[in-house]
């Protein structure tokens, strides 16, 4: 039999896999998180502007302005913080999809529609600010003749996260060094909390949301909460086992040195 390969959006990147003629496929629904730094806000709009010209496009919320007008709007608004670096995440994009198998489990493109309009209802409480839209810049469906996804942009802006605790012992250039537990030499951090005064920090945002298993976390609400009820079943677990929580080794049937415990599929959020 003649081989076929299809390309499947995993890990921010397009990965080749094969696939046989005549092998019927699970029902998958996806969830994904794309990040942005702040130089690529102009794909962000050329993105949205070329969707607009060749497929069917629908918004949940509309973005007005520009990218970078409309960011720096909520900065402001939610007087958020950055300690700004030229690598610093500061735009995100949760992504939700799904294959063709999926979909046809819908009758119609009104069931769709309202399938989209939940899982928006689920972004915003798993990545709103205080389980609100203030932080979502942009909410939009895009169909094209052989994929449809929702695109939520948001920034990762957090009321909680940590800072570190200061010693009094000094490096050999003269700065103070982290304190560290005396019994195990874990760094100290002192926790913050300032809803008048957030901020903008990508590793922040997910610690407060799992840390390493903040992604793993997501993926598995997001199945129990929302696609298991509309018929999707869940996919594999590529994650390194410290990425996966223990309801999902479960689930997977993984374990310690199994095939995908490898490096290279370390999915850890920062």
């Amino acid at each position: 039999m003649r081989k076929i390969y299809e390309y499947k959006y995993y890990k921010n990147k397009y990965v080749l896999r094969e696939w046989k003629a005549g092998v019927v496929r699970d029902e998958h629904a996806t969830i994904s998180v794309i990040t942005h730094k702040r130089n690529e806000f102009g794909v962000v709009d050329e993105y949205l502007q070329s969707a607009e010209e060749q497929f069917n496009v629908k918004y949940i919320k509309r973005m007005d302005k520009p990218t970078e007008q409309a960011w720096q709007d909520v900065m402001t608004r939610l007087n958020a913080q950055l300690n700004y670096r030229g690598k610093n995440v500061v735009l995100e994009c949760l992504q939700f999809g799904g294959n063709h198998e999926f979909w046809s489990l819908f009758p119609d493109k009104d069931e769709i529609a309202m399938y989209f309009r939940n899982c928006y209802k689920f972004a915003v409480d798993k990545i709103g600010y205080l389980h609100t839209d203030k932080n979502i810049i942009c909410a939009v469906v895009v169909t094209e003749p052989n994929r449809r996804n929702l695109f939520v942009y948001y920034l990762p802006i957090t009321e909680r996260w940590q800072v570190k605790i200061m010693s009094d012992r000094k490096s050999e250039k003269g700065s103070k060094l982290q304190l560290r537990d005396e019994q195990y030499g874990f760094p100290l951090y002192l926790p913050r909390k300032d809803e008048n005064n957030p901020r903008l920090s990508h590793s922040q945002f997910w610690k407060c949301r799992g840390g390493l298993t903040s992604y793993s976390d997501l993926q598995e609400e997001f199945y129990m909460q929302l696609s298991k009820r509309y018929g999707a079943k869940r996919g594999e677990s590529f994650s390194l086992i410290k990425n996966t929580n223990a309801q999902q080794q479960q689930r997977f049937g993984r374990y310690e040195d199994d095939q995908y415990d490898e490096l290279y599929f370390d999915d850890s959020p920062y």
